[in-house]
């Protein structure tokens, strides 16, 4: 099995020139492009379980940016939610997960990454 890697790079718009409005343009451009990451969130839920999915109603949130202090990098906190309970069983209901993400930023580009976990094989 070989690991699988997906690299996004977005543009950011708006104004860059303080910390606070970069914070807010990482943010808006994650917001507009949440399903860029949803086979990395789909194989984080990945238990070998086809009955176990995305929430569809509510599939990705930004909870916040830390840049670092060159501002040429940070992590992105995400919260997603899957009917996958830590209890390791299904039930009815979406349970909350959260996850960080690194990037980079090079000028206005951001710049994801991605390295996805290897598939779930019952079969290894």
């Amino acid at each position: 099995m070989t690991q699988e890697k997906i690299q996004t790079r977005y543009t950011l718009n708006g104004p860059l020139a303080s910390r606070a409005e970069l914070e807010q343009a990482i943010t808006r451009a994650i917001e507009a492009n949440k399903q860029d990451f949803f086979p990395l969130l789909e194989r984080l839920v990945d238990v070998g379980d086809s009955r176990v999915k995305l929430s569809q109603k509510d599939p990705l949130r930004v909870l916040g940016v830390e840049l670092d202090e060159a501002r040429t990098g940070g992590t992105a906190r995400l919260s997603y939610e899957s009917n996958f309970a830590e209890s390791c069983r299904l039930i009815d209901e979406y349970d909350q997960h959260q996850t960080s993400l690194a990037f980079t930023l090079d000028g206005d580009q951001l710049i994801f990454d991605l390295e996805l976990p290897i598939a779930w094989n019952v079969d290894n």
